[in-house]
């Protein structure tokens, strides 16, 4: 479990940073706004939302960065369980979402939906799946 929770608290701490990262104007891995904005948005924007939502997102993956550790400290709590399935299901939706038509007809812009496909939905996957591992360690 230990190791799990290491791990996910790394892969998600480092997208929380990377939001936080924009949020501050950085660029990376783009050199210009327009092209992160295609690259990681992909709904054909050409300006990247505003800090405040940057942060708003950084936050929330902060929190599920954080969250394995309170499965770790508190796996009998009813509330540590339950926003575990909530962040479980969370990634996995997005996940499916990467495949599906419905959503690359809402965010075409390359070099998102190759990205996506490829990356992005695989590491939601992945994500839901380490996250469902840690409900498998908790005390009922």
């Amino acid at each position: 479990m230990i190791a799990i929770a290491l791990l996910l608290t790394l892969v998600v701490g480092a997208i929380a940073a990377l939001h936080a990262y924009w949020g501050l104007g950085g660029l990376w891995p783009a050199s210009d706004e327009a092209t992160l904005a295609r690259a990681v948005i992909g709904d054909g924007r050409s300006r990247m939302p505003p800090p405040s939502q940057c942060f708003a997102v950084a936050i929330l993956l902060a929190v599920v960065a954080a969250w394995p550790w309170l499965v770790v400290t508190m796996p009998a709590s009813r509330t540590v369980m339950v926003v575990l399935m909530i962040i479980v299901a969370v990634f996995f939706i997005r996940a499916l979402a990467s495949f599906s038509a419905r959503w690359r007809s809402h965010f075409p812009a390359q070099p998102f939906a190759t990205n996506d496909r490829r990356f992005y939905g695989p590491l939601c996957f992945t994500l839901s799946a380490g996250y469902a591992a840690m409900m498998g360690g908790m005390e009922t």
